[in-house]
């Protein structure tokens, strides 16, 4: 037809959105509904309602875009297939963003802190952190999280201390239901008032077709579309545990003869790997700390570390794509932590990209904490780097006496 004809899903949470648009910002058609636990009944009613509305046809649309998450994990996966299934049916392009990105982009908030909040369930929050520019142009700050409001609000304050003197907005719907908490902590923050009746289709659309896909830590355009649950499904876990338990992984020294194998992992890890000389360079160097991990045999991943008089830089730690989820990144960053302390280092650093949430979750799991920010980091587009950094059990008790 004449015009470009889009869809915007958002079901991540019981307040459902559907959105049908042309070619200007405003939607044609508006859907809005409180489903409850009703995501797989009422999701298709809901679609087939604001397309007749608008005059469309599933043939029509050009782009759909789909929320990722975090939210209901049943809202969350119908919604994502029904934008999949309508994509492929039609040959629209998908578009997908997180909710806690969608949050806090549309918000409208500049040279602040911008703390999305969606409800997790047994009064648990999903939280995001963002940084918004003094022109409003709104970046990834750090991994979001999933814990008691209480818990959120740390890792604000932990966020805020990487930005200097800028004001917190917490927005979305959890922020309307905590608060009172949420002023406690931050006076002020949710004067916005920013979508505390619930998620928005047309905030969804905004953040999905973004051209800062990688300052929003949402991930390549043409990569498949991964829900981002922020904790795993129970059940999806004692899957993986089973099914793990027969491998067999072994860490060793690493050595010249696996530079290839370890560079061909780098590459398709890495947008800026490190090239097979850098790593000969290092290896056998005094300070350099270097080991591989074999899955049954093959080789899978691999650490780099400097471990030096007092601290140490954890300069590279990569998993091949295909073994993630079989903790090795866990057992190499074990291995490391206890060399490190062997070696008398109060402290270790290192730089990850602040779209990287999987392995911002692995490094807290293990005790670091947000240290810094290099803004522009990393040479292939510009994204910031988070300095984490990791404190020895001692060096942390005399820091806190």
């Amino acid at each position: 037809m004449a015009d470009a004809t889009g869809l915007a899903i958002e079901s991540a949470t019981a307040h459902v959105e559907i959105a049908v648009f042309g070619r200007g910002p405003e939607p044609l058609a508006h859907e809005i509904e409180d489903v409850g636990h009703g995501h797989t009944r009422r999701l298709a009613p809901l679609v087939a309602r604001a397309l007749a509305s608008a005059g469309r046809e599933p043939k029509d649309l050009t782009w759909i875009a789909a929320d990722l998450g975090p939210g209901s994990f049943t809202g969350v996966r119908v919604g994502l297939a029904a934008a999949e299934a309508l994509a492929l049916a039609g040959g629209a392009r998908l578009h997908t963003a997180p909710s806690l990105a969608s949050l806090a982009c549309g918000a409208g908030i500049s040279n602040a802190l911008i703390v999305p909040l969606v409800p997790a369930g047994h009064r648990d929050v999903y939280a995001g952190y963002y940084r918004a520019d003094r022109q409003g142009v709104v970046s990834v700050l750090a991994a979001p999280r999933v814990g008691t409001i209480d818990e959120a609000l740390a890792g604000a304050h932990e966020a805020l201390a990487l930005l200097g003197s800028r004001g917190v907005h917490c927005v979305g719907p959890a922020a309307a239901r905590e608060r009172d908490a949420v002023e406690r902590a931050f006076p002020g923050a949710t004067a916005a008032a920013w979508r505390f009746e619930g998620l928005s289709a047309i905030d969804l659309a905004r953040a999905a077709r973004s051209r800062r896909r990688a300052a929003l830590g949402l991930g390549a355009p043409d990569a498949a579309p991964q829900p981002l649950y922020v904790r795993p499904a129970q059940a999806e876990e004692t899957v993986r545990r089973r099914a793990l338990a027969s491998q067999r992984l072994t860490l060793r020294e690493f050595a010249h003869a696996d530079v290839p194998a370890v560079v061909g992992i780098e590459r398709r890890v890495f947008g800026d790997p490190w090239t097979e000389s850098f790593f000969h360079g290092e290896l056998g160097q005094a300070l350099v700390y270097a080991r591989v991990a074999e899955l049954d045999g093959a080789l899978a991943g691999y650490c780099v570390a400097w471990l030096g008089a007092g601290e140490g830089h954890l300069g590279n730690l990569a998993v091949a794509p295909e073994q993630r989820r079989r903790g090795i990144a866990r057992a190499l960053l074990d291995e490391l932590l206890v060399a490190a302390e062997a070696s008398g280092a109060e402290r270790l650093t290192l730089e990850v990209r602040t779209s990287n949430f999987a392995a911002q979750g692995l490094y807290r799991a293990h005790g670091f904490r947000l240290a810094g920010l290099r803004r522009g980091y990393y040479r292939d587009n510009g994204e910031d780097a988070l300095i984490m950094e990791w404190r020895a059990p001692a060096t942390s008790r005399r820091s806190a006496s």
